[in-house]
Parts: structure tokens; C-alpha cells; sequence
């Protein structure tokens, strides 16, 4: 089963929100390359409902990790709430399609809000999406994760980027692993999901690290051999022009127009 799974972004190349053809085109893609599950960030541009209708239209058998944004301000925390509890009662495909729900990306790790914070609003939603019976937990890396944070959550969603730990490509992997098998020691035996990971096909070495397209084919293949237990959501699905320039451009599997860049998506796994 391929594993490779991308985090999705609903904007397109000019940083407007994708029409429902463009995410059903989208999602027709991923299934086709064997990609069956999604995860997204936040409520923006109604998403969530568009993604829904997409996998229907794709003939189903996929899921999205579906997300609360947080930005530390209160009035744009209710405003992503209520929309995803809208979608939820609205959209009747949701129980069919959604794998759970994330409170907040890296908000601990960015400062955002404190680890306290989160917890009520992990909280929060539990309570509002209770009557969907769907679990809840947060997405940040992984030495944020307190022990009232893993209480809180129904599932830990870790980011866990090699890159950023200046290791070459070729260890990549076992970096990844390294770093999982960590957080799942202290994780009260609930379940733990890699919710970002990748590798830049441009942009500045950081280290070791360096960006290119040969390096992310090592990466795609890499991981999906060295442990086929771990579940995990690849980061980017597509190039972000509309970023700040420089390597965070650089992360998607695919061109920022859905051009290919060569990536072969199933590889032969050899035992070494």
C-alpha cells in the first residue's frame, strides 16, 4: 500500500482559494498515484465540504484529517470552529470520509498560544464534534508535546522534518524513525501519526540537507521501505510560489501548477 500522503493547501498558485474543480482534479490525482488520504491545515475557503464532494466524485475510499486553525486570535478560532461543525451537519459524506480532527499546527512550538491554551481548546472541540464521534487531537513537533497534551488528545500528530535536523538525505529515514519511536515511547499508548514530513527540492543546504529532486525521490522511497507501521502525511502536495521566497517554496511533490517534477511513487522496497 503506498504510503505517501499529502498535506494539502486549498490555495492555488496565486494564493486564491482552488474552485471544486480544481480540488476534485486534485484529489483524482493523489488516488490515481495510489495517494488515499489527506490531511489539511485549517476551515479556509470551505475546504473541508469542497474535499468531501471531491473524494465522492473520485468514487470514494480516501479520508481527510481535517483541521482547526489557530492563529491566537479568539474571534478567527470561533469563526474556523463554526465553519467545520457547519460542514460536519451539513455534508453527510463526513462520517464516511473523515479520519479526525486537528486543534491548532505547531501553536506550542510557534508560541502561539501556551500548552495550557490548546488543551482547553482541544477540549473545546471534543465537545462540538462529539455527536460525529470523531477524534481529536493536535499536530505539533514532537518535544511539545507535554503530558497534558497527550492526555487531552485522542491521537498525536508529530511534524518531523530531516531537513531541519541538517541530516543527508540518505538518512532521512532513519532520522524520521528515530524521532517517532521517541515521541511514541511517551505516548500513553495512543496512536501516533507523522503529520508533516518532506524534503525541498530548492533552496538553501541547511547542513547536510540538501534541496534537489533527487534528494526527495531518495526521501519518498526511503520512507515508505523503512518502516511500513509508521503513518504519515507528506509535505507538500504542491509547490507554494506564494510563500516568503526561498526553500519553503520548494516543498510540494508536485509543481506549483500540478506539473510533475518526476517522482515515481512506488518504489521497490529491497531488504539491505
Amino acid at each position: 500500500v503506498n504510503n505517501v500522503i499529502p498535506s494539502y493547501n486549498a490555495l492555488d498558485a496565486n494564493g486564491q482559494c482552488k474552485s471544486q474543480s480544481a480540488i476534485t482534479k486534485d484529489v483524482k490525482n493523489y488516488k490515481s498515484n495510489g495517494i488515499i488520504n489527506i490531511r489539511t491545515y485549517s476551515q479556509q475557503c470551505n475546504q473541508l465540504d469542497l474535499i468531501l464532494k471531491a473524494i465522492k466524485s473520485a468514487g470514494g475510499g480516501m479520508t481527510v484529517l481535517t483541521a482547526v486553525w489557530i492563529d491566537g486570535n479568539n474571534s478567527n478560532y470561533l469563526t474556523e470552529v463554526k465553519t467545520l461543525t457547519h460542514t460536519l451537519s451539513s455534508n453527510k459524506l463526513s462520517s464516511s470520509y473523515i479520519s479526525g480532527v486537528l486543534v491548532g499546527n505547531e501553536v506550542v512550538f510557534g508560541k502561539v498560544i501556551s500548552a495550557s491554551q490548546l488543551v482547553a481548546k482541544i477540549k473545546d472541540v471534543k465537545s462540538k464534534v462529539k455527536s460525529h464521534g470523531l477524534l481529536v487531537g493536535t499536530c505539533d513537533i514532537p518535544p511539545s508535546f507535554t503530558s497534558a497534551i497527550i492526555s487531552a488528545s485522542d491521537f498525536l500528530v508529530a511534524n518531523i522534518h530531516p531537513y531541519f535536523g541538517q541530516v543527508p538525505a540518505s538518512q532521512a529515514a532513519q532520522n524520521l524513525v528515530l524521532q517517532y519511536n521517541n515521541l511514541k515511547k511517551n505516548a500513553k499508548g495512543k496512536p501516533v501519526i507523522v503529520g508533516e514530513t518532506g524534503w525541498p527540492t530548492a533552496g538553501a543546504t541547511n547542513g547536510q540537507s540538501v534541496p534537489s529532486t533527487h534528494n526527495l525521490q531518495t526521501y519518498v522511497s526511503d520512507i515508505q521501505c523503512i518502516d511500513k507501521s509508521i503513518k504519515y502525511y507528506f509535505f507538500d502536495s504542491v509547490d507554494s510560489p506564494w510563500k516568503a521566497p526561498g526553500v519553503e517554496q520548494h516543498w510540494g511533490l508536485w509543481k506549483s501548477n500540478g506539473a510533475s517534477k518526476g517522482i515515481k511513487f512506488k518504489p521497490t522496497c529491497h531488504k539491505k
